[in-house]
Protein backbone atom coordinates (compact mmCIF):
# COMPACT_ATOMS: atom_id res chain seq x y z
CA UNK A 1 0.00 0.00 0.00
CA UNK A 2 1.23 3.46 -0.87
CA UNK A 3 0.47 6.81 0.61
CA UNK A 4 -0.29 9.49 -1.92
CA UNK A 5 2.00 12.51 -1.49
CA UNK A 6 4.29 10.82 1.08
CA UNK A 7 7.76 12.37 1.43
CA UNK A 8 10.69 10.13 2.37
CA UNK A 9 13.86 11.74 3.66
CA UNK A 10 16.98 10.54 5.47
CA UNK A 11 18.87 12.64 8.00
CA UNK A 12 22.29 12.31 9.61
CA UNK A 13 21.18 13.82 12.94
CA UNK A 14 18.03 14.39 14.91
CA UNK A 15 18.65 18.14 14.68
CA UNK A 16 18.61 17.98 10.87
CA UNK A 17 15.36 16.02 10.95
CA UNK A 18 13.73 18.47 13.32
CA UNK A 19 14.87 21.44 11.25
CA UNK A 20 13.28 19.86 8.20
CA UNK A 21 10.15 19.09 10.21
CA UNK A 22 10.18 22.67 11.52
CA UNK A 23 10.07 23.90 7.97
CA UNK A 24 7.09 21.59 7.36
CA UNK A 25 5.20 22.03 10.67
CA UNK A 26 6.44 25.29 12.21
CA UNK A 27 8.04 23.58 15.26
CA UNK A 28 10.85 25.54 16.94
CA UNK A 29 11.11 24.67 20.63
CA UNK A 30 12.33 21.09 20.08
CA UNK A 31 15.17 22.24 17.85
CA UNK A 32 16.47 24.78 20.35
CA UNK A 33 16.36 22.25 23.20
CA UNK A 34 18.31 19.66 21.23
CA UNK A 35 20.80 22.18 19.80
CA UNK A 36 21.69 23.35 23.30
CA UNK A 37 21.93 19.82 24.70
CA UNK A 38 25.58 18.76 24.96
CA UNK A 39 24.82 15.11 25.73
CA UNK A 40 25.03 12.14 23.41
CA UNK A 41 22.07 11.64 21.09
CA UNK A 42 21.19 8.03 20.71
CA UNK A 43 18.46 5.59 20.07
CA UNK A 44 19.83 3.51 22.96
CA UNK A 45 20.06 5.21 26.35
CA UNK A 46 23.40 5.56 28.11
CA UNK A 47 23.91 4.61 31.75
CA UNK A 48 26.89 6.87 32.46
CA UNK A 49 28.70 9.82 31.02
CA UNK A 50 32.42 9.11 30.94
CA UNK A 51 35.15 11.71 30.56
CA UNK A 52 38.57 10.59 29.31
CA UNK A 53 41.98 12.19 28.89
CA UNK A 54 45.64 11.40 28.40
CA UNK A 55 48.91 13.03 29.37
CA UNK A 56 52.62 12.74 28.57
CA UNK A 57 55.97 13.73 30.07
CA UNK A 58 59.56 12.55 29.65
CA UNK A 59 58.80 9.58 27.40
CA UNK A 60 55.89 8.31 29.53
CA UNK A 61 52.15 8.53 28.89
CA UNK A 62 49.16 8.16 31.16
CA UNK A 63 45.39 8.04 31.12
CA UNK A 64 42.49 9.03 33.32
CA UNK A 65 38.76 8.50 33.12
CA UNK A 66 35.72 9.11 35.29
CA UNK A 67 32.20 7.67 35.16
CA UNK A 68 29.63 10.36 35.92
CA UNK A 69 26.03 9.87 37.08
CA UNK A 70 23.75 12.72 38.12
CA UNK A 71 26.64 15.22 37.88
CA UNK A 72 28.75 13.20 40.37
CA UNK A 73 31.91 11.13 39.86
CA UNK A 74 30.92 7.57 40.78
CA UNK A 75 33.98 5.72 39.49
CA UNK A 76 37.42 6.81 38.33
CA UNK A 77 40.69 5.30 37.24
CA UNK A 78 44.12 6.43 36.15
CA UNK A 79 47.28 4.68 35.08
CA UNK A 80 50.58 4.86 33.26
CA UNK A 81 51.08 3.19 29.91
CA UNK A 82 53.85 0.62 29.62
CA UNK A 83 54.39 0.43 25.84
CA UNK A 84 57.54 2.38 24.93
CA UNK A 85 56.68 2.32 21.24
CA UNK A 86 53.20 3.73 21.93
CA UNK A 87 54.83 6.48 24.01
CA UNK A 88 56.19 7.91 20.75
CA UNK A 89 52.61 9.08 20.15
CA UNK A 90 52.98 11.17 23.33
CA UNK A 91 49.65 12.10 25.01
CA UNK A 92 47.66 10.52 22.15
CA UNK A 93 48.69 7.11 23.50
CA UNK A 94 47.09 8.11 26.81
CA UNK A 95 43.95 9.41 25.11
CA UNK A 96 43.51 6.05 23.37
CA UNK A 97 44.27 4.10 26.54
CA UNK A 98 41.70 6.12 28.53
CA UNK A 99 38.92 5.38 26.08
CA UNK A 100 39.74 1.68 25.77
CA UNK A 101 39.98 1.24 29.56
CA UNK A 102 36.62 3.02 29.96
CA UNK A 103 34.97 0.78 27.35
CA UNK A 104 36.43 -2.31 29.04
CA UNK A 105 34.99 -1.14 32.37
CA UNK A 106 31.60 -0.54 30.74
CA UNK A 107 31.68 -4.06 29.30
CA UNK A 108 32.45 -5.65 32.68
CA UNK A 109 29.67 -3.59 34.27
CA UNK A 110 27.24 -4.40 31.45
CA UNK A 111 26.44 -0.72 30.84
CA UNK A 112 26.37 1.70 27.94
CA UNK A 113 28.38 4.93 28.15
CA UNK A 114 28.72 8.29 26.45
CA UNK A 115 32.46 9.02 26.19
CA UNK A 116 33.44 12.68 26.24
CA UNK A 117 36.93 13.26 24.83
CA UNK A 118 38.94 16.34 23.91
CA UNK A 119 41.27 14.86 21.28
CA UNK A 120 39.58 14.78 17.86
CA UNK A 121 41.26 11.56 16.72
CA UNK A 122 39.33 9.55 19.29
CA UNK A 123 36.16 9.83 17.24
CA UNK A 124 37.62 10.72 13.83
CA UNK A 125 39.53 7.41 13.51
CA UNK A 126 36.49 5.38 14.54
CA UNK A 127 34.09 7.11 12.15
CA UNK A 128 36.59 6.88 9.29
CA UNK A 129 37.22 10.61 8.82
CA UNK A 130 40.88 10.11 9.77
CA UNK A 131 42.99 7.24 8.50
CA UNK A 132 44.50 5.05 11.24
CA UNK A 133 48.09 4.86 10.01
CA UNK A 134 50.00 2.99 12.70
CA UNK A 135 49.44 -0.26 14.53
CA UNK A 136 48.20 1.50 17.67
CA UNK A 137 45.52 3.59 15.97
CA UNK A 138 44.54 0.61 13.79
CA UNK A 139 44.17 -1.61 16.87
CA UNK A 140 42.16 1.17 18.56
CA UNK A 141 39.75 1.44 15.61
CA UNK A 142 39.33 -2.32 15.46
CA UNK A 143 38.63 -2.54 19.20
CA UNK A 144 36.15 0.32 19.16
CA UNK A 145 34.26 -1.02 16.18
CA UNK A 146 34.04 -4.49 17.76
CA UNK A 147 32.61 -2.93 20.93
CA UNK A 148 30.35 -0.28 19.36
CA UNK A 149 27.31 -1.41 21.38
CA UNK A 150 28.86 -0.17 24.63
CA UNK A 151 29.53 3.48 23.85
CA UNK A 152 28.91 6.69 21.98
CA UNK A 153 31.60 9.31 21.41
CA UNK A 154 31.23 13.04 21.97
CA UNK A 155 33.96 15.63 21.38
CA UNK A 156 34.38 18.41 23.97
CA UNK A 157 36.75 21.35 23.93
CA UNK A 158 39.79 20.76 26.10
CA UNK A 159 40.93 23.27 28.73
CA UNK A 160 37.69 25.21 28.38
CA UNK A 161 36.52 25.07 31.97
CA UNK A 162 34.48 21.87 31.57
CA UNK A 163 34.47 20.56 35.13
CA UNK A 164 34.73 16.85 34.33
CA UNK A 165 37.15 17.25 31.44
CA UNK A 166 39.43 19.23 33.75
CA UNK A 167 38.98 16.53 36.40
CA UNK A 168 40.20 13.68 34.16
CA UNK A 169 43.02 15.90 32.87
CA UNK A 170 44.20 16.15 36.48
CA UNK A 171 43.82 12.37 36.95
CA UNK A 172 46.02 11.67 33.92
CA UNK A 173 48.63 14.17 35.12
CA UNK A 174 48.57 12.75 38.67
CA UNK A 175 49.32 9.29 37.29
CA UNK A 176 52.63 10.69 36.01
CA UNK A 177 53.30 12.75 39.15
CA UNK A 178 52.63 16.06 37.39
CA UNK A 179 51.39 18.72 39.78
CA UNK A 180 48.61 21.03 38.53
Amino acid sequence: MGFKGAVYRGFETKIEALKWQNHQDGLTDQIETISQDKSCHSISPVDFEVYTDGSYINGRYSYGYAFIKDEQVVLESKGVGADLEAAKMRNVAGEIAAVQHAVERAKTMGVRICIYHDYSGISEWVNGNWQAKNKFTQAYVSYMRENHDYYELKKVTGHSGNRFNDYVDRLAKEALGIKP
